[in-house]
C-alpha cells in the first residue's frame, strides 16, 4: 500500500474548510489544516502539497519556500471564480534562447484539464 500524500491546508477560510472536508474523503490523502502564519508547521510536517486561498494569499508561501522544497506544490484556490493556481519549484536547465522557446511551446501546448 502506498503512503498517503501529505496535504496541508494553510488558512481557515470557509472555502478552505469545505475543500478540506471533501479531500479527507479521498483515501490517499493525509489532510491537515493550520492557521496561516504558522510557518513552523510548514517545516515540521513536510507537506507535499499546500493549499491556500487565492483571495488572501499568505506572504510566506513564496518562491523562497519553493527553492527550499522544490518538490512542493503550492495550490491557490478561488471557488468564487473557479480558478486554481498551481506553483511548483520544478526547475529546467536552459542554456539558450532556443531551449527557452522550446520550453514555452511545450507548456503552451499542454491542455487544461476540466
Amino acid at each position: 500500500m502506498s503512503e498517503k500524500k501529505k496535504v496541508l491546508i494553510y488558512g481557515r477560510s470557509l472555502n478552505l474548510e469545505g475543500i478540506g472536508v471533501s479531500l479527507r474523503l479521498e483515501g490517499n490523502l493525509d489532510v491537515m489544516v493550520v492557521e496561516s502564519g504558522e510557518q513552523n508547521c510548514l517545516q515540521d510536517n513536510k507537506p507535499e502539497v499546500i493549499l491556500f486561498d487565492l483571495a488572501n494569499p499568505p506572504k510566506e508561501l513564496n518562491l523562497a519556500l519553493l527553492r527550499k522544497q522544490p518538490d512542493l506544490l503550492l495550490i491557490g484556490v478561488d471557488p468564487s471564480s473557479d480558478e486554481v493556481l498551481v506553483l511548483t519549484g520544478q526547475r529546467n536547465r536552459i542554456v539558450s534562447v532556443y531551449e527557452l522557446a522550446q520550453l514555452l511551446s511545450a507548456q503552451a501546448a499542454q491542455p487544461l484539464t476540466e
